[in-house]
């Protein structure tokens, strides 16, 4: 008993060529997809990542990787896609078809493991980026790579701090060598004797459509001290509130959720190519063994034939021929052969006896001009001589 029992014409097998080969561009488009969206991380949102740039570049590596492997994959299927309809009759194409699924299917499995564990991986990279910001703030006066990285995460972003403004309040980013601990403006601003901590944030934490003077460092803008005592609202209306990992975290999340998706969608494709090929090949096969093959002929997702399964009707008894007409037609594919052979042949033989006819032709031209040469020689010669 054949699954999946298709009866194709010779026009249904090549829409579901187009069908196919749509698929196999359709998959092709999607790894590629993979691939563009894992470079671009890599190259855009990484550098932003102060540490730990090398756990987030692996995640996106090996996406690439399995992007790349789709691609050729189904790059692959599209000449398959010509072999099943032209060459369904040989043993390689077969075995061809075989491997195709198999490292289509190895591929497909592998993206599935890879989208199964990309919420963990979206878990790691968000902490990595607080990490990431935390330990570049605290090094923010002392580290040249880590200011710029911070400055231009801050003012691109429009956020500061971490999760708040009032990270950089809690953060020990500024020592007693920039400035004079012992200030009574320093005193009387610090959160906490222990530590010289203070409300001051970096100039890149501003929002850039204020329309006054940003409020961000008390140190420096001593004439507005009495505002961030009297006036909190005001130095807070004035910078980027919200924190960085928040603006930072949400497209690494779309792009995790969109991988998630596409890899939905590869999954799902790939069946739907597994079971279009097999139909596709199974029908142009039986059309030939059937010695009909522009008419009508079965194609099935498995049947008989198939891993030596050898039970359920026969071709002749699902389209219901009997055996003296596919004698018929194969008596009629011979004579069609021998035609055919015979057409071929013909040009050959005629060329050849057009060159005989000429080569005759010139021949008895050349005899007949030497006869002539000979009997004029033999006239001159017999001539009587004048005196």
């Amino acid at each position: 008993m054949a699954i999946g029992l298709f009866k194709l014409s010779k026009n249904q097998r090549k829409s579901l060529t187009g069908i196919f080969f749509v698929l196999n561009v359709l998959e092709v488009l999607l790894g590629a997809t993979i691939t563009g969206i894992s470079i671009y991380v890599c190259l855009a949102i990484s550098p932003m990542i102060i540490s730990e740039k090398t756990e987030i570049n692996f995640v996106f590596v090996v996406y690439a990787i399995f992007g790349g492997n789709v691609i050729i994959n189904w790059l692959i299927g599209l000449k398959i896609c010509q072999k099943c309809v032209n060459q369904a009759h040989k043993k390689s194409t077969k075995s061809l078809l075989l491997v195709w699924y198999c490292a289509g299917t190895n591929a497909v499995i592998t993206l599935l493991i890879i989208a199964n564990m990309s919420r963990k991986a979206n878990k790691h990279i968000i902490k990595s980026m607080k990490n990431s910001i935390q330990g570049g703030m605290k090094t923010y006066l002392s580290d040249f790579e880590s200011k710029e990285t911070i400055d231009r995460i801050q003012y691109e972003l429009e956020c500061c701090g971490f999760e708040s403004y009032k990270d950089w309040y809690e953060v020990e980013w500024i020592d007693g060598t920039i400035i004079n601990a012992k200030s009574p403006l320093v005193e009387e601003l610090r959160f906490d004797q222990s530590k010289l901590t203070m409300p001051i944030v970096p100039w890149s934490c501003c929002k850039v459509d204020f329309p006054l003077q940003c409020l961000h460092d008390p140190l420096q803008q001593v004439g507005f001290t009495n505002i961030w005592v009297d006036e909190p609202n005001t130095v807070s209306d004035s910078l980027n509130t919200k924190g960085c990992v928040e603006k930072m975290k949400a497209p690494i999340g779309w792009v995790i959720d969109g991988f998630i998706m596409i890899i939905s969608a590869i999954v799902f494709l790939h069946i739907i190519i597994i079971l279009a090929s097999r139909i596709l090949y199974t029908s142009s096969r039986n059309a030939i063994l059937l010695y009909d093959p522009e008419g009508t002929s079965p194609g099935w997702v498995f049947g008989r034939g198939d891993c030596g399964y050898a039970r359920g009707k026969t071709l002749t008894e699902i389209m219901g021929i009997t055996n003296e007409i596919l004698e018929q037609r194969i008596i009629e594919q011979k004579r069609k052969e021998r035609l055919k052979a015979k057409e071929e042949a013909t040009p050959k033989k005629s060329g050849h006896s057009e060159y005989t006819t000429s080569s005759k032709t010139t021949g008895i031209v050349e005899r007949l001009k030497k006869k002539t040469h000979k009997k004029e020689d033999k006239a001159h010669e017999e001539e009587p001589k004048t005196t």
